[in-house]
């Protein structure tokens, strides 16, 4: 892609985003796009185990749910997906991997995410061994790993620690998933900073409204109880009681210039839906 084409999809890619200049730079692809969906398999499947983790709030260390990684929402948190990469930008980086890891006694975090560098003071490269997938969450605003390395803070598995018996029974009971369901789950992941910049819609970190509009939901942040995603295969549905709307979330997954390519709001009675070849995710929201 010539430089000044990569450019203005960065400042595009940037104004939906909320990213700096330069993160955005880094996740534009290579067909002029603004390469928030282009990723590689490993990259593509681990995106999808994390919107399930995200979006299943609860305390079932036998299911999704027990990951404890709906807490997430109480940050604010950048998604800057580059292809071979996932970078979440944060100030608060050890407050955000504390739900991201699983630590040694087994309770909660993404089930074999590991701690392959901490650098600097707050950049924390992980790599996820199902997947092989890298994973970054940092404070650096351009998403880059920066800094020596040094010494996390607290004791998460590293890279040497092989799958836990616990983590192996978790990844067990994942329902399966076709890829087109994988990009839909993935998309929701990689949207939960995104809004609108001619102010039609945004999704806020599924905490509020930064639109602030009048007369929608209550005024306050509510990191919602109700939160649950399940389905298998193809068929997916997502209820949930909080920020955002049903219609704001569809209108991000399929914005004719930051959504998924090819998805499609389908509207039924009692709910939305969006649809990417076979695979379908139903919206219900109580509070809608």
């Amino acid at each position: 892609m010539p430089e000044s084409q990569r450019k203005m999809a960065a400042r595009t890619r940037s104004q939906y985003t909320g990213e700096k200049f330069t993160a955005a730079k880094a996740g534009t692809a290579r067909d002029h796009s603004i390469g928030l969906d282009a990723c590689v398999p490993g990259q593509l499947e681990l995106r999808a185990l994390l919107a399930l983790g995200f979006l299943n709030r609860g305390y079932d260390y036998n299911t999704p749910a027990g990951w404890h990684m709906a807490a997430l929402s109480a940050y604010t948190i950048t998604a800057s997906p580059r292809f071979d990469r996932m970078v979440l930008i944060t100030d608060v980086p050890h407050n955000v991997v504390d739900y991201l890891l699983p630590e040694p006694n087994g309770v909660g975090g993404l089930p074999g995410l590991r701690v392959e560098e901490h650098r600097g003071y707050g950049t924390y490269v992980m790599q996820h061994l199902p997947t092989n997938a890298q994973f970054v969450v940092t404070d650096n605003p351009s998403g880059k790993p920066a800094g020596a390395r040094s010494e996390s803070y607290v004791d998460f598995f590293t890279v040497d620690a092989p799958l836990t018996p616990g983590e192996r029974e978790q990844l067990a009971i994942v329902p399966p998933m076709t890829e087109h369901a994988q990009r839909l789950l993935a998309g929701v992941f990689c949207r939960i900073s995104a809004r609108d910049p001619h102010r039609r819609w945004a999704i806020g970190n599924w905490f509020y409204d930064p639109l602030r509009r009048s007369g929608w939901l209550d005024s306050g942040r509510s990191l919602g109880e109700g939160r649950k995603l399940q389905g298998a295969g193809d068929n997916w549905e997502l209820r949930w009681d909080s920020y955002p709307y049903p219609d704001d979330l569809a209108a991000s997954m399929t914005d004719p210039i930051i959504g998924i390519p090819e998805a499609r709001t389908v509207s039924a009675s009692d709910h939305l839906a969006i649809t990417l070849g076979n695979a379908t995710l139903r919206l219900r929201s109580r509070r809608a």
